[in-house]
C-alpha cells in the first residue's frame, strides 16, 4: 500500500537526513523505494555529500521533458530546548492537521509532494514526454550536488520545477546570496588603558551598526511586502582575553540579492555606510573579502508554466523566492525554472517546524493538474 503524502513526509522526517549524515542515505533509500514502486527507472548515484537520485518516467509519445527537483538534506537542530515536546524534531508526529519535525517545510514535505504527484501522473498513458525526478544534496554548498546530477546522458529539459517552500506562491525568480568576512585591527593593550580606537571589539560593534543601517537603506530603496532583510551579520568574534583589548575582530555578514539588485549596488551602499560610521567614530576602515558559498540571483523563470499553476489553482499568488536555491544551476544550463512547493520558509530552522497536511495535499493536486495539461 502506498504511503499518503503526509505519511511519506513523516517517514522522511524520521530518517533525520541532516547534512552529510547517515540519515541522508536512509531518506534516499526511502524515496527510491517509493519511486521504484511507481515503476520509475530509479538510479541512486554516489556522491561525496551522500547518495542522490535520478529517476525517470517516459510516456509513449514524444513531448516536453520536465525535471522535478528537491534537496533531501536538512539543517541540524542545534538547540532542542525550544521544541514543545522531547524529540519532536525527529518523530514526524502528525497532529492537528500538521506534520512536525525538522525539515518538514524545507523541504521534505516538498519531496513527498513531488513523489505523490508523479505517482498519479505515471498511470496516465495518454500523456506525452518525459519526467525526471531528481533528489539532490549539498544545496548549501552552492548547488554542487545538483550540478553533479546534470550529466551528458540527461536529455535537455524544457522546464524544471523546484519544490521549495513557497507558502502558496509561485516563483519565477529567486534571490542570490553573497557572504563576506570583515576584519578589523587595533593596537590592543590592558583594560585600564583601552580606548575605543585600540579595541577591535569596538570596531566590530561599529561594523554591526553600519551593516544594520545599510540594510535599512536597501529596504527603503527596494521595498518588499514581507520586509525582506538584505544584509545579515552572522558570526562575530573579537579577542581572546577578558582583561585586554582585542587586537583583531571579525564579522561575517551575508547579503540577499534579488535579480533587480546588483551585488555591486548593494556593496556600494554597505561601503558608503561603513565609511560614514567609522569616520564619525574616528576609527580606521576595516577590510573585507567575499567568501564561499556564492549564489547568483535566478531570473530565468518559465512564465508559461507559472501561469498554468495559477490557472489550475486560483488561490496561488506570485512572489520572488527570497532565498538562494538550486535554481541557479538550472539557469546556468539554460533551463527555465518554477519554484513551487508546500510549507513556508519562515517556519524553517525554528522550533516546532511543521508543514500543513492541507498544504501537502494542495501542492499534489496543483502539480498533478498542471502537469497533466502541460504533458497532454
Amino acid at each position: 500500500m502506498s504511503l499518503s503524502v503526509a505519511e511519506l513526509t513523516s517517514e522522511l522526517v524520521r530518517c533525520h537526513p541532516t547534512h552529510r549524515s547517515q540519515g541522508v542515505a536512509a531518506a534516499i533509500d526511502l524515496a527510491a523505494h517509493a519511486l521504484k514502486a511507481i515503476g520509475l527507472d530509479c538510479e541512486i548515484r554516489p556522491y561525496e555529500g551522500g547518495p542522490q537520485i535520478t529517476a525517470t518516467h517516459s510516456f509513449p509519445d514524444d513531448g516536453p521533458h520536465v525535471i522535478v527537483h528537491g534537496h533531501v538534506d536538512i539543517e541540524d537542530v542545534a538547540d532542542e530546548g525550544g521544541w514543545s515536546a522531547p524529540g519532536l524534531w525527529q518523530t514526524g508526529e502528525v497532529r492537528a492537521g500538521r506534520v512536525y519535525g525538522a525539515g518538514t517545510s524545507d523541504m521534505l514535505g516538498g519531496i513527498a509532494a513531488l513523489i505523490t504527484a508523479i505517482r498519479r501522473l505515471a498511470g496516465q498513458a495518454e500523456l506525452t514526454g518525459r519526467i525526471t525526478v531528481q533528489i539532490a544534496v549539498d544545496r548549501h554548498l552552492g548547488g554542487s550536488g545538483t550540478k553533479a546530477l546534470q550529466n551528458a546522458d540527461l536529455p535537455r529539459a524544457d522546464l524544471a520545477i523546484l519544490a521549495e517552500p513557497t507558502n502558496r506562491h509561485v516563483c519565477t525568480t529567486a534571490y542570490g546570496f553573497a557572504r563576506y568576512h570583515l576584519t578589523a585591527h587595533a593596537d590592543g593593550g590592558p583594560m585600564a588603558y583601552a580606548a575605543d580606537e585600540s579595541n577591535a571589539a569596538t570596531h566590530a560593534a561599529t561594523a554591526l551598526l553600519a551593516l544594520d543601517s545599510a540594510n535599512r537603506t536597501l529596504q527603503e530603496l527596494y521595498p518588499t511586502r514581507q520586509q525582506i532583510r538584505y544584509v545579515l551579520p552572522s558570526a562575530i568574534h573579537a579577542g581572546d582575553q577578558y582583561s585586554a583589548a582585542a587586537t583583531t575582530a571579525t564579522v561575517d555578514f551575508a547579503m540577499a540579492l534579488p535579480p533587480l539588485l546588483p551585488e555591486e549596488t548593494a556593496l556600494s551602499i554597505v561601503t558608503d555606510t561603513l565609511i560614514r560610521r567609522f569616520t564619525a567614530a574616528g576609527l580606521p576602515m576595516p577590510a573585507w573579502e567575499r567568501r564561499a558559498p556564492h549564489f547568483a540571483a535566478t531570473s530565468l523563470g518559465h512564465q508559461g508554466f507559472a501561469d498554468l499553476l495559477r490557472e489550475v489553482n486560483k488561490g496561488l499568488q506570485w512572489c520572488q523566492y527570497p532565498c538562494p536555491s538550486d535554481a541557479k544551476v538550472f539557469q546556468e544550463l539554460g533551463v527555465p525554472v518554477v519554484l513551487y512547493g508546500p510549507g513556508d520558509l519562515a517556519r524553517t530552522r525554528r522550533p516546532d517546524e511543521y508543514v500543513e497536511i492541507a498544504e501537502l495535499d494542495e501542492c499534489v493536486e496543483t502539480l498533478y493538474a498542471a502537469l497533466t495539461r502541460w504533458l497532454s
